[in-house]
């Protein structure tokens, strides 16, 4: 019996061949554009980062977004809504505390009208949803000089104290001393620009609880 080899020729059309390398092609092109994008990307959005990893993780850790929400709460019941901000930021949840709410003028030692807000912070921040998070405390001043009977030389050792002594007021409601850093920026990082006609401006004087 004769066969017909040609009836076996399994071999297929060119056009055939070639499609896989168009598919290979558009993936490498699709890997290509994702890569320059996430590079020209130059600040990552750490809320949205943070609310993606905490919906696949499920971790304990409580969102930023929810943390804002109690604070923004704490600071209506306390009513001083006009003295401390609340706002979330690229690189945490800031509270912009009013130097008057904390602290008398030139002077770094806590007022007792200041406790109540603060026990209500740290009851927040003690708790097993936020104890993993690490706080930054700032102190900011005005462009104003110290005063020269002040017994800080400058607005460097003012502004580093306020942030100090805040911090050791947490560390004294049992907070592991790990969580915090302490930065005095004096008026390098004004808000609202000082002039020679206008300086001593109230709302430069302030310090930011930075939880990160």
């Amino acid at each position: 019996m004769d066969i017909d080899l040609y009836k076996f020729d399994v071999r297929s059309d060119p056009e055939e061949k070639s499609q896989w390398l168009l598919s290979y092609s558009d993936m490498v092109t699709l890997l290509l554009c994702f890569f320059a994008l996430f590079f020209a990307i130059s600040r990552v959005d750490t809320v949205k980062y943070e609310m993606i990893t905490e919906y696949f993780n499920r971790s304990s850790k409580m969102p930023l977004h929810e943390l804002e929400k109690q604070m923004e709460a704490l600071v209506t019941k306390h009513d001083l809504d006009n003295e401390v901000d609340v706002k979330l930021t690229q690189e945490g949840l800031e509270l912009d505390f009013q130097d008057k709410i904390l602290f008398d003028s030139g002077m770094a030692e806590l007022k007792r009208d200041a406790f109540p807000i603060l026990k209500s912070i740290a009851n927040i921040l003690r708790s097993p949803a936020v104890r993993q998070r690490k706080i930054q405390v700032a102190g900011h001043t005005d462009t104003v000089p110290i005063h020269r009977d002040s017994i800080y030389p400058s607005n460097w050792e003012l502004s580093s104290a306020r942030a100090s002594r805040v911090i050791r007021y947490f560390l004294a409601h049992k907070f592991e001393k790990e969580r915090f850093e302490a930065i005095g920026y004096a008026d390098t990082k004004l808000r609202v620009k000082e002039s020679v006609s206008e300086k001593g401006l109230a709302v430069n004087r302030r310090v930011v609880l930075l939880i990160k």
